[in-house]
C-alpha cells in the first residue's frame, strides 16, 4: 500500500484572525465550508490532509509550525474570514516552491474571507510565492466550484478565463499632467504612524519611497499621537463635534459604551483629529497613514472618524483642502491616495477594502472600516449631509468610536488604482468603473449581512479584478484618468497593469 506521502494527497491549511472574539464567531462558520470543500476534494478522487482541523492558526509562529506538518503533493490555504496576511505569508515561505498552491477565499459577505485572501496576495506575490486563487460563496453548491479545484489538483494550477485588457490610450495633456505630478511628488514628506496594522504586506520601503517619488518617508510611534490627542483642549474637541452636527452629519450617540457610541469616544476621535494636524504642521507632512489596527483599538476608540475627515474638504478647522491620510497604515494605500489628489486636482480620494462582488452583473461592494471621506454621499463640498458615524462593531473595536459612514451617491466615472510589488518591485495598477446608486431599499438590503455600520461604495467595474489585483485596499477618485496613470507610471519608470476589458461608456 502506497504511504500517504506516495498518494494523490492535497493539505489544506486555516489561517484566521489574531484576536478571539473573530475567530470565535468565523470558525463554526468555516468548519461547515470546509466539511463541504472536502467532500469536493474527494468527489475528484484525491484525499485531503486539514494541517489544523482544532482551531484556526493565529500567529506567524504557529502557522510555521503547521506548515512544516504539510506532505502533500498539493497545498491549499482555506482563508474563511478576515486572516493576518502574514499568517500566509512567512508560513507559505516555508513550502517547498515546486509545491502547486492555492488560496480558497469565502466570499461570502458576512464574513472578509476574500478581503483575507487579497491582503495575503499581496504578500505572497510581493516575495514571489506563486499561488492560484478561487472565491467561493455557496459552498454546498459543488458544481459551482468543483470544475476549479479539479483543474487545480490535475494540473496544479487553475486560471479563469478572462477577456483580454483594452489598449489604454495615453494623450499629450497626460503626459503633462504625469509630469506636473511627479515633480510634485519630489520632495514631499509622508507621515507614517505606528508598525504595520495587522501583518499586513502594504509598505513601500523607504529606499523606494525616495528612489522612485522623492518622497521621504516619516515614522511616528503611536504613543506619542494618543499623548498628544490626550493635551487637545475639551473645548477645541467640543467645537468639531459641534461642526459635524451643524454641517449635517448624523452623530448617533447613545451611553453604553459597550454597544453604543458614545460622546466621550468621539470626543476623544476629535482630539485625534487635531493631534494628527499638529503632526503635519510639526514635521511638514504631505500626507500620512495611521496604523489602528490593531495596537491603537485595543486600548483607545478608533482613528476612522479623524481620518475620514481629513480626507475631506469640509472639515473642523479645515483650509479647504484635504489632508489625504490612510488607515491601517497601509503605505501603498496612502501613496496612491495622494497621486489619485494630485492628478484630480485636489479632489477627495476614497480609501476602500474589496469586500464582495456579484459577478454575473460586474457589481462590487467597496467596503472599509473607515478613512472614506463625507464628501462620497453626495458629493458635495458644502455640506456633510448624508453622512453619519455610529458605534464601531465591538467584535473588532472593542474601545468604540465612529467612522465616517457613507452610501455613496455621487454618480459617475471612477477610477481605482493601486501601487503594489510582485516579486520585490513595484508597479502600479489601475481601472475604471461606474458608481452604482442604490436606492435606500437596496443598500439595505445589500449591508444587511455586510457590515452597515461602515462606509459602501457599489460600483460597476470594467474588468474582473479580484483575479489579478494583489491587494486589499484599491483606492478611487471619481473621474477617469487612467490615461494619465499609465503616463505617470511610464515617467517614475515602473510597470503599468491594466484590467479593464470594457470602458466605462459600455457599462451604461
Amino acid at each position: 500500500m502506497l504511504s500517504q506521502s506516495k498518494t494523490k494527497s492535497v493539505d489544506i491549511y486555516l489561517p484566521l484572525d489574531a484576536r478571539e472574539a473573530p475567530n470565535k464567531t468565523v470558525w463554526p462558520v468555516a468548519m461547515q465550508q470546509l466539511e463541504e470543500l472536502v467532500a469536493v476534494i474527494e468527489k475528484c478522487g484525491w484525499v485531503p490532509s486539514v494541517l489544523n482541523p482544532e482551531h484556526p492558526v493565529s500567529s506567524v509562529s504557529e502557522g510555521i509550525d503547521v506548515v512544516r506538518r504539510a506532505r502533500s503533493e498539493r497545498f491549499i490555504n482555506f482563508i474563511a474570514g478576515w486572516a493576518y496576511p502574514d499568517f500566509t505569508v512567512t508560513p507559505m515561505a516555508q513550502l517547498d516552491a515546486h509545491v502547486p498552491k492555492l488560496m480558497v477565499g469565502s466570499s461570502i459577505p458576512d464574513f472578509p474571507g476574500a478581503v483575507g485572501l487579497l491582503a495575503a496576495a499581496s504578500g505572497t506575490e510581493h516575495v514571489g510565492i506563486r499561488a492560484s486563487r478561487l472565491f467561493i460563496e455557496q459552498f454546498d453548491q459543488h458544481s459551482t466550484y468543483q470544475e476549479a479545484i479539479e483543474a487545480f489538483l490535475t494540473n496544479g494550477y487553475f486560471e479563469p478565463q478572462m477577456d483580454p485588457a483594452i489598449a489604454v490610450p495615453v494623450s499629450e495633456e497626460d503626459c503633462v499632467r504625469a509630469r506636473t505630478v511627479k515633480e510634485q511628488l519630489r520632495g514631499m514628506i509622508y507621515g507614517a504612524v505606528g508598525p504595520r496594522s495587522m501583518q499586513m504586506w502594504n509598505k513601500i520601503s523607504e529606499a523606494d519611497f525616495l528612489r522612485t517619488f522623492g518622497i521621504a518617508r516619516e515614522g511616528f510611534d503611536g504613543l506619542r499621537l494618543a499623548r498628544m490627542a490626550e493635551q487637545i483642549p475639551d473645548g477645541l474637541a467640543e467645537e468639531a463635534l459641534n461642526f459635524l452636527v451643524e454641517k449635517g452629519m448624523d452623530v448617533r450617540l447613545g451611553v453604553d459604551p459597550i454597544t453604543e457610541l458614545t460622546r466621550e469616544m468621539v470626543l476623544f476621535q476629535m482630539k485625534v483629529y487635531y493631534a494628527l494636524l499638529e503632526l503635519k504642521e510639526q514635521y511638514g507632512l504631505d500626507f500620512a497613514g495611521v496604523q489602528d489596527q490593531l495596537d491603537w483599538i485595543e486600548y483607545y476608540p478608533t482613528t476612522d472618524l479623524a481620518l475620514g475627515l481629513l480626507n475631506n474638504r469640509l472639515r473642523p478647522g479645515g483650509d479647504g483642502e484635504t489632508f489625504v491620510t490612510a488607515t491601517e497604515v497601509d503605505d501603498g494605500a496612502a501613496l496612491t491616495m495622494q497621486v489619485l489628489k494630485l492628478v484630480s486636482q485636489g479632489e477627495p480620494v476614497g480609501f476602500n477594502d474589496l469586500r464582495y462582488w456579484d459577478p454575473n452583473h460586474g457589481l462590487y461592494w467597496f467596503v472599509n472600516s473607515g478613512a472614506l471621506a463625507p464628501y462620497f454621499a453626495e458629493g458635495s463640498h458644502e455640506s456633510l449631509k448624508g453622512s453619519w458615524t455610529e458605534r464601531q462593531t465591538p467584535m473588532y473595536f472593542r474601545e468604540g468610536g465612529g467612522t465616517c459612514s457613507v452610501v455613496v451617491r455621487k454618480p459617475g466615472v471612477v477610477t481605482w488604482a493601486r501601487f503594489s510589488y510582485r516579486d520585490n518591485q513595484l508597479y502600479l495598477c489601475a481601472g475604471r468603473g461606474m458608481t452604482d446608486v442604490p436606492t435606500e431599499e437596496q443598500w439595505r438590503d445589500r449591508s444587511k449581512n455586510c457590515s452597515p455600520d461602515w462606509p459602501q461604495w457599489y460600483l460597476k467595474l470594467c474588468g474582473r479584478v479580484e483575479w489579478k489585483i494583489n491587494t486589499n485596499h484599491p483606492m478611487t477618485v471619481c473621474g477617469d484618468y487612467l490615461g494619465t496613470l499609465k503616463a505617470l507610471a511610464g515617467e517614475l519608470g515602473i510597470s503599468f497593469e491594466c484590467y479593464d476589458h470594457c470602458r466605462p461608456e459600455d457599462l451604461e
